[in-house]
């Protein structure tokens, strides 16, 4: 099995950060069981694009024959290609990428679901409201 976390420079100690398409670097960890096999640090050639980052680093991923993704948010275009090869993706913002893995191991990580969107609100205005879905807006954790 091999998890790719989101990291600033990569490696085991490294933190897994909030974003995913423009993340600096992808640290990916191939597991046997819980041992670890092989870390494997992999630069965001995507990252400062102008747009199109998060599909660029989910293809990354796909071609990297990644089966699951350590981050914090990530938008739905990304999303979807991850999801459409069954890749699931798990929030582990803050922690480092070794206590991440540990944590996934034990399944004690949150699925994330895409971020970017509100939904129509069903207020008394026209429509125009943001929904109150799990989307990472407002700075809360957003469950």
């Amino acid at each position: 099995m091999k998890v790719a976390a989101t990291t600033s420079k990569g490696g085991l100690d490294d933190i897994v950060i909030d974003i995913f398409g423009r993340a600096p670097c992808f640290t990916i960890v191939e597991l046997d069981g819980s041992r670890i096999l092989n870390v494997e640090v992999v630069r965001n050639e995507n990252a400062a694009a102008s747009g199109g980052a998060g599909i660029a680093a989910a293809q990354l991923m796909v071609d990297k024959g990644v089966s699951a993704i350590l981050t914090g948010r990530l938008g739905p275009n990304a999303y979807n290609v991850l999801s459409s090869a069954g890749i699931k993706v798990y929030d582990a913002a803050g922690m480092s990428v070794r206590e991440a893995i540990e944590r996934l191991m034990r399944g004690e990580l949150d699925i994330v679901s895409p971020s970017g969107g509100g939904g129509m609100g069903r207020g008394m205005g026209r429509g125009m409201g943001r929904g109150m879905g799990r989307g990472r807006g407002m700075g809360g954790r957003g469950w």
